[in-house]
């Protein structure tokens, strides 16, 4: 069974989980999109608004900031897959509880685990509480400067790049100098893993 076929099922299998109360307001699951063989992953938090109401990650304000800063360094949608640390909105926008993370991090698990990608970039607090809970005491900055040492994180192997969830960009523009710095960072580790 090939990778998209293996997604598919996995996917089937999340529309039917009810182990937290966030699958009882969702619009629709949004479970991850890009490509099954892509050498980037980038993990953000939940979904919003706009999210649930499509049922794809990251196609808001910050989605556009987000897919238009990779296109800019050349990870295009060939080479890339965004998922969420949650596949259902929490209300309101709020941050996912602990135990909302607990029930859903199995499904962006074995997501990754399918993919096999190359490299993880995790979007902020929340993503690093899901994928790294060994860190969450420590600040965005502070793990955007660790990650900057090739292996000083990991994930199952995969090394870990931290930097600023794009919505932290649109509410804190002096924010994008740091994450002009690590999509630097991020392309010249890309160009590498292409070849």
């Amino acid at each position: 069974m090939g990778k998209e076929e293996r997604l598919l099922k996995l996917r089937a299998i999340a529309l039917r989980c009810t182990e937290c109360a966030l699958y009882a307001t969702r619009t629709r699951l949004v479970f991850g999109e890009g490509s099954p063989d892509a050498l980037v992953m980038f993990i953000g938090e939940g979904p919003g608004r706009e999210e649930d109401e499509t049922g794809r990650p990251f196609v808001g304000r910050s989605g556009k900031l987000l897919r238009d800063m990779c296109e800019a360094i050349g990870i295009t949608e060939d080479y890339r897959y965004i998922a969420n640390i949650v596949k259902d909105r929490p209300p309101k926008n709020r941050d996912p509880e602990k135990e909302e993370i607990a029930s859903c991090i199995k499904f962006l698990r074995k997501q990754i685990e399918i993919i096999q990608p190359k490299l993880l970039v995790l979007l902020g607090k929340t993503a690093i509480k899901g994928i790294c809970p060994e860190y969450k005491k420590e600040s965005v900055e502070n793990l955007r400067a660790m990650t900057k040492n090739p292996g000083a994180i990991t994930f199952e192997d995969i090394p870990v790049i931290v930097t600023y969830h794009p919505s932290a960009l649109l509410r804190a523009s002096w924010r994008k100098v740091g994450a002009k710095d690590d999509f630097k960072f991020l392309q010249d580790i890309f160009n590498s893993l292409k070849f």
